[in-house]
């Protein structure tokens, strides 16, 4: 599929991302912003011809998915390098953890194909390198290529479904000291409970993290599951 065109809104996005990066604690470059308006742009051209995200403006884009990837990157534990985000859709949020974090080495999947083409335009447009977005169905059957030898340091995943099934998806994947982090939204605690004997019992030690988003303050869970 060829790259569509470029088409931003008529209107300053700029001033809100310097905000957000500003409350989310991360310094703000002016080719960190050029990227960001360059990943906006693209999945706001694209959103008008493909639905990749229910969000309709550039600032709900930008505050929500620039935002919930903020809430995530302050508790990146120390020392990872190869990360798997399962069911990325428009790439949050491990396209954006990219642009925060070059030095990080990202696998994207998503089983819907017109959420890869779009990443992999992103990706050549901005000229990232150590990122590959795969069409994929994490399972039994089907997993990412390119895998780490030892296993992915990392497994996140935002909302992508119950708690049991990404712990049963991201075990095979998942490095001996490795940490799954699903992100969900504010009603967590009944899922949580659901899950936790399940959890349990298949070897997985929870914690949970609650924060907000910069700007709007939207409540945030980050669920930590780690292997005994």
């Amino acid at each position: 599929m060829l790259p569509l065109p470029i088409c931003l809104p008529n209107q300053n996005i700029e001033p809100l991302l310097n905000e957000l990066l500003q409350e989310g604690g991360i310094t703000s470059s002016g080719e960190l912003t050029e990227d960001l308006k360059v990943y906006l742009g693209e999945l706001y051209s694209w959103n008008q011809r493909i639905n990749l995200t229910g969000l309709k403006t550039i600032e709900e884009m930008a505050i929500k998915h620039v935002g919930d990837t903020l809430t995530l990157i302050r508790f990146l534990p120390d020392g990872i390098r190869h990360i798997l985000d399962i069911g990325t859709g428009p790439g949050v949020p491990g396209l954006i953890l990219k642009l925060f974090r070059p030095d990080l080495e990202l696998i994207l999947v998503d089983a819907v194909r017109k959420k890869i083409s779009f990443l992999s335009t992103v990706i050549a447009t901005i000229g990232l390198t150590g990122i590959r977005a795969e069409h994929c169905r994490v399972g039994i059957n089907d997993i990412p290529g390119h895998l780490p030898p030892e296993g992915f340091d990392l497994i996140v995943s935002q909302a992508l479904g119950p708690l049991d099934e990404l712990a049963r998806m991201a075990r095979p994947l998942l490095s001996l000291n490795g940490l799954v982090i699903a992100m969900k939204g504010s009603k967590i605690d009944k899922e949580l409970k659901a899950k936790t004997t399940y959890l349990q019992r298949h070897g997985w030690k929870t914690s949970i993290i609650s924060t907000k988003t910069p700007v709007r303050g939207l409540r945030r869970n980050l669920v930590m599951l780690r292997k005994y």
